[in-house]
């Protein structure tokens, strides 16, 4: 029964995100919107009920079950000592960035160059960082929630600012599937919080499309990556020139 109350949870969150509201389920089930709203509270789904709400929420059942055990992982941040370790260890960074963008552990030892012995290391010290619960059978099972972050200012986004963003900006961004814009722009306070909340939304539509192709075979993804940022500023070399009672601080 609980298992069954974090389904219609998680069902729940779904439909708020694409602003289906209870008359609209109510018109498609052919019932009341007070009907509505008692299945919900009860949680009492029949399955043909909620395969309908389903797809006008566009989710598989199988897809919504997912997002309900993911729901009740436990980890949501790293120790700093655990952080440390990884970046420590690039094979124990790598294998932890795959596993939680979904590889096997058996396309892992197919695609890189970590033998099995070494591989078992890894899994059982990421399974004492709470990453993973390490199963038999080469198994695991992911054990970091959606709300999963790196500390800020730890040692992976330093880790990120002094290896990975040089590597990245290493490119013309000329090649398919690239593309690199810079805009500058006199915005006020107000257009300067609705553009952040634009970022913020364009964030979440990238994981949507993760979350989206997941199940997709491994052959036809490729490891990408999107940065974005913004901030009040101006060119170092134009701001040496500017007078020093024109500075205004954004507050």
């Amino acid at each position: 029964m609980l298992q069954n109350h974090k389904i219609i949870d998680a069902l729940k969150l779904q439909l708020k995100h694409k602003s289906i509201t209870y008359k609209m389920i109510a018109e498609q089930l052919g019932l009341s919107e007070g009907s509505i709203k008692r299945i919900f509270s009860n949680y009492d789904f029949t399955l043909e009920r909620l395969e309908t709400v389903c797809q006008l929420a566009d989710i598989e059942i199988f897809d919504l079950i997912e997002l309900a055990k993911e729901q009740t992982l436990s980890t949501d941040i790293l120790s700093y000592q655990h952080e440390a370790e990884l970046v420590s260890d690039v094979k124990l960074l790598l294998t932890a960035h795959l596993l939680i963008n979904k590889w096997t552990v058996h396309q892992i030892l197919n695609h890189y160059q970590i033998d099995k012995l070494t591989m078992v290391q890894l899994l059982c010290r990421l399974d004492r960082m709470d990453i993973i619960d390490y199963l038999p059978n080469e198994k695991v099972r992911l054990k970091v929630s959606r709300k999963f972050a790196w500390i800020k200012n730890g040692p992976i986004q330093r880790f990120f600012q002094q290896h990975i963003e040089s590597d990245f900006f290493n490119c013309d961004f000329n090649s398919p599937g690239e593309i690199k814009l810079f805009v500058s722009g006199m915005l006020t306070k107000s257009s300067n919080n609705e553009m952040r909340q634009k970022i913020k939304n364009l964030a979440m539509s990238f994981d949507a499309l993760h979350k989206q192709d997941e199940h997709e075979l491994l052959e036809n993804k490729f490891g990408t990556s999107l940065v974005i940022a913004m901030r009040p500023w101006d060119i170092k070399l134009f701001h040496q020139l500017r007078k020093p009672d024109t500075d205004k601080p954004f507050e």
